[in-house]
């Protein structure tokens, strides 16, 4: 089967900056049974074509300027999809400009088309200029793509009732598993005594992971707990704002910035952590939150995407404990809750681990592999 997976970039040649691993984990699983071709938009300013992780990458440059900039880049999308012989099926990863690329091409090619929803293609927050739903464009593509596609897919519960709730129909929830390979608790475990609370969080330096409520929560566990430390890894979008914070609020000493970290170094940094924190106001599905718990490590953070899921599980104990959004005080009582009940961390741990085992990369390719396969025979 000819597979053509529609991606926001995430496919760098060298394979390690610039990607989005559970995409390219996905990419490499398909690529053992199926011809792969990924149509990357956007990522670049020219035009390229390379192999990585066994598949054929092709990038399509964003329109820098003149008239229907978009539409001359969807045009060239869709175009790009057959490049490589005709598809079979059409997968476009979210629902926007690449989710209507995939689209507009499964009905070129008279092939099944899916779309993934896994980010803020529905949301809309002025204050950070974030979300596809800003403007009249966004929920317009979103609605038409929605509406045409054979098939929609959300990357957690949470997110499929956020589809739903705008109106659209999500056929299964898939997560977008990570490699519990990679991301897996320490060969030999360290011994943690005396050496106080330490946290980690992991995600872009921006305004919707909103790290800075994290930092305000932060430096009230370190009020309680002056041995708390706090790791950060994630490329610095905002010019060092984060840094300056932590210095204001007396914790600069006490949190490390490390940038952006690859994934094959980073399940060392999160297995060596208590709790995962996320601050998120908007988490589709944030795969940090499966890194963790592959690595035996719960997360504390706000309701959304997988926090909200295990938090509050349809039946079974919780994998995580969620707190609203943007309250940094209620984020800092339920870290020193946990750190404080070992026995509570170890049964969260515990729950979380078997979810990221359950919906790990292979179990993401079989799924969607099981859907292709199902959607061609009846298309």
């Amino acid at each position: 089967m000819h597979v053509v997976l529609v991606v926001p970039g995430g496919f760098d040649p060298g394979g390690h900056e610039r990607v989005i691993p559970a995409l390219l984990w996905l990419a490499e699983g398909l690529a053992r049974d199926h011809r792969v071709t990924v149509v990357a938009l956007g990522q670049d300013d020219r035009r390229d074509r390379f192999e990585l992780v066994g598949a054929t990458v092709r990038t399509v440059p964003a329109e820098a300027r003149g008239p229907h900039r978009l539409a001359r880049m969807v045009a060239r999308g869709v175009l790009e999809v057959g490049a490589e012989g005709p598809p079979d099926v059409v997968h476009g990863f979210w629902a926007s400009v690449t989710g209507l690329v995939a689209v507009l091409a499964a009905r070129r090619h008279r092939v099944p088309g899916l779309v993934h929803v896994a980010g803020g293609e529905l949301v809309a927050l002025p204050d950070i200029a974030y979300g596809g739903a800003l403007g009249r464009g966004g929920p317009l593509i979103a609605a038409a793509l929605l509406r045409r596609t054979d098939h929609v897919t959300a990357a957690s519960a949470w997110m499929a009732g956020q589809v739903r709730a705008a109106g659209h129909r999500v056929d299964a929830v898939v997560p977008l598993g990570v490699d519990t390979a990679r991301f897996a608790p320490p060969a030999t475990p360290s011994d943690r005594a005396g050496t106080g609370v330490r946290l980690v969080h992991v995600g872009s330096l921006n305004g919707v992971k909103d790290q800075a409520t994290l930092l305000r929560a932060f430096a009230l566990v370190h009020l309680a707990r002056p041995d708390a430390s706090l790791d950060l890894a994630g490329v610095d979008t905002m010019a060092g704002a984060h840094r300056r914070l932590a210095d204001d609020l007396g914790v600069g000493d006490s949190v490390r910035f490390h940038g952006f970290v690859p994934s094959d170094r980073l399940g060392e940094l999160v297995g060596s952590a208590d709790l995962h924190v996320l601050s998120s106001r908007h988490d589709a599905g944030p795969v940090a939150v499966l890194e963790a718990a592959a690595c035996g490590v719960p997360t504390v953070g706000t309701a959304v995407g997988h926090v909200a899921d295990l938090a509050a599980p349809v039946d079974g104990p919780p994998g995580a404990v969620s707190v609203p959004v943007g309250d940094a005080a209620a984020l800092a009582r339920a870290v020193l809750d946990v750190a404080a009940d070992p026995r509570r961390r170890q049964a969260l741990a515990g729950v979380a681990r078997s979810f990221a085992l359950a919906n790990d990369r292979h179990a993401t390719v079989a799924r969607f592999a099981a859907s292709y396969a199902q959607l061609r025979a009846s298309h």
